[in-house]
């Protein structure tokens, strides 16, 4: 007997913000860590912490709405 299950469909942004949850958890377990029990080195650590987060972050609290009705009325 086989059984067909429908995926559960998940938007792409919410991917991505649980992906960014996962990332900013693995640094603050990084920083409790002492550094000689560091899982990642100081270079993948501060890519992470320095770049990789902060664009995804931007990426997911982007908000298109103008800010000032010259943004409005000059796009």
């Amino acid at each position: 007997m086989t059984y067909h299950y429908q995926p559960e469909q998940e938007y792409e942004s919410a991917k991505l913000e649980r992906i960014l949850k996962e990332l900013q958890s693995i640094i603050e377990r990084e920083k409790k860590r002492h550094m000689m029990d560091e899982h990642l080195t100081h270079s993948m650590r501060d890519l992470l912490e320095y770049e990789i987060i902060p664009m995804l972050e931007a990426e997911v609290n982007y908000d298109p709405t103008p800010t000032t009705a010259y943004d409005f009325f000059h796009q």
